[in-house]
């Protein structure tokens, strides 16, 4: 049996990063949290997660400009990053996605969408 999938969670709102870290390790996933993109990124330092859930709207960093970063670095760059944001508008989506990232999520979000898309992006059967 191979080691569960790791996901970080970089969301500077608890109500947000507690229900979604919940979700994922009840799937099975070794999830972890981070409270800014200055945590995500000592945090991504330690270990490299396989999937990034990484909110749009945080103080400091926003999750665009750190989205940037990671696609930047080639330490990082393969690491799939799915944004999650309050906002849905069509610009936001397309300027994660021109950054790289793998997807993007409008809050709230489906727990079943969520899981859908994580195992289609990590590549595993539903």
């Amino acid at each position: 049996m191979s080691d569960p999938k790791r996901i970080l969670i970089v969301d500077d709102d608890a109500f947000i990063r507690r229900p979604l870290e919940f979700i994922l390790r009840k799937e099975g996933y070794d999830a972890k949290t981070a409270v800014n993109g200055a945590d995500c990124l000592e945090k991504i330092e330690q270990e490299a997660p396989d999937l990034i859930f990484l909110d749009v709207m945080m103080p400091g960093q926003d999750g665009f400009t750190v989205c940037g970063a990671l696609k930047r670095d080639d330490r990082f760059a393969h690491i799939p990053v799915i944004l999650l944001s309050a906002r849905g508008q069509e610009n936001d989506r397309k300027r994660g996605l021109d950054l790289g990232a793998a997807d993007f999520m409008t809050k709230p979000y489906s727990p079943q969408e969520l899981l859908r898309r994580v195992r289609e992006i990590l590549t595993e059967p539903a």
